[in-house]
């Protein structure tokens, strides 16, 4: 009995972390991000065109990308949408050379940063708050 109950403490608990860590990506659908980031007052972009055309140049199925930012408390974030996670995962070393080249641009606290991140066939980077804005 005391086994059960350790296995179903620990499966409860990773169960938990899980789910925090679910609920730090921005919207799975770009349309919602662009409507709950627009609603958090940020300047709001949703390209379908120009950077999915680039990415598909280069041999991925990207979809759509939002991008959000609030000069007033020096807040952004930029969210890739990809046709599905496999393309995803192969895209996210391209996306992490374009944040570095980004980060290196603006004046960013690193402690706010949250370096380009892969949840399901979404990649994400910015600060803390757009992030948490967008979703």
């Amino acid at each position: 009995m005391k086994k059960f109950v350790r296995i179903l403490t620990l499966a409860l608990a990773l169960l938990m972390l899980l789910a925090t860590l679910a609920a730090c990506a921005p919207a799975k659908d770009p349309d919602k991000a662009v409507e709950a980031l627009e609603k958090a007052e940020y300047l709001v972009n949703k390209d379908t065109r120009i950077q999915p055309a680039l990415f598909k140049v280069a041999g991925y199925d990207l979809t759509a990308v939002v991008s959000g930012t609030k000069l007033s408390d020096k807040e952004a974030v930029a969210i890739y949408y990809f046709a599905d996670a496999e393309n995803a995962k192969k895209a996210l070393e391209e996306v992490k050379k374009y944040a570095d080249e980004a980060k290196d641009d603006e004046e960013v606290d690193e402690k706010n940063w949250i370096a380009p991140t892969r949840s399901g066939k979404i990649i994400y980077f910015g600060t803390k708050g757009a992030i948490k804005a967008a979703r």
